[in-house]
């Protein structure tokens, strides 16, 4: 507020003129009550980028990927281009394991591996589906040494006995499986199977291999007993009726089997056999096979 001076001669409690209120807007003073909120003024959103603009940029972004990809790629292949060209990974060295008939040569020739040639251009699944077609070779697998070493590992088959089937001989495995014909390098001095036919194996192989089984399986029992030694096994008969006729001996003796257990009856056979030996006489054919009296052997002498 503006103090107006006092006049000369004015007395003491005079009034004050008040300030002047022009300039000032007169209203009303709003009742108590709830603020209303103030509106917002509106947001303006960013305007788009151009269509142009947003082309360019992937445009470049493409072009930068192609870019890296190509590199990536050429540097790739040649990487490729010297890993099967360079002397470097030359086959210096064939390491084989599990081999038993075939040899270390024999088998890279199977596989048609040479030395020299580069590890990384030969397809070692190709060489081991080589290596399978050896009648032999069970399983096969190739691999690499880096960075001159080529490895071959093998299980071949084994040659337990030999099946007559139809005419021609063929070598069984221990589990009674029939592998292959017989040649004139494959072992020669293994016992004979017979009684089972080449229709037999085409009709039901399960069983068929199942009785080429248990003929071996005779075969171990008769060659766990010292009468094995003296008199090898030469032919085991596996009749379709289930019966087994077993001959021994270079001779020729006649073991008439029967069915099962076999054990028992190849032990009462080497008891006569070991009564008889020493007097110079040797059985043609002993009976085992009486079902209703086992325990009776019927000799039949030479």
């Amino acid at each position: 507020m503006t103090r107006k001076r006092k006049p000369d001669g004015a007395r003491h409690g005079s009034a004050l003129d008040a300030p002047s209120e022009f300039g000032f807007v007169t209203s009303d003073t709003p009742e108590p009550g709830p603020v209303e909120a103030r509106p917002h003024a509106p947001v303006s959103s960013p305007s788009p980028r151009p269509l142009l603009t947003v082309l360019w940029l992937t445009l470049k972004l493409s072009v930068g990927v192609a870019v890296v990809l190509s590199i990536s790629v050429a540097i790739a292949w040649g990487a490729h281009r010297y890993a099967v060209s360079t002397p470097r990974f030359g086959i210096k060295e064939i390491d084989v394991a599990g081999n038993r008939h075939h040899s270390a040569d024999r088998l890279a020739r199977l596989a048609g591996i040479e030395k020299g040639q580069n590890l990384f251009a030969l397809d070692t699944d190709v060489a081991e589906q080589k290596l399978l077609e050896s009648p032999w070779v069970r399983r096969a697998k190739v691999g690499r040494k880096l960075p001159g070493t080529l490895r071959i590992e093998v299980e071949e088959r084994v040659a337990a006995c030999v099946a007559l089937l139809d005419g021609s001989l063929y070598l069984v495995t221990p589990e009674g499986e029939p592998f292959k014909v017989v040649e004139p390098k494959d072992p020669s001095n293994l016992p004979v199977l017979t009684g089972v036919t080449g229709r037999d194996l085409a009709v039901d192989r399960a069983r068929a291999v199942e009785r080429l089984a248990s003929g071996l399986e005779i075969l171990q029992e008769y060659q766990a007993i010292p009468m094995s030694r003296a008199f090898p096994a030469e032919e085991v008969h596996l009749r379709a009726d289930g019966t087994v006729v077993m001959t021994v001996g270079q001779r020729g003796m006649t073991l008439r089997l029967g069915r099962g257990p076999y054990r028992q009856k190849l032990l009462m056979a080497a008891r006569i056999v070991g009564k008889l030996q020493p007097g110079g006489q040797l059985p043609g054919i002993l009976f085992l096979d009486n079902e209703a009296h086992p325990e009776r052997v019927v000799v039949r002498m030479r």
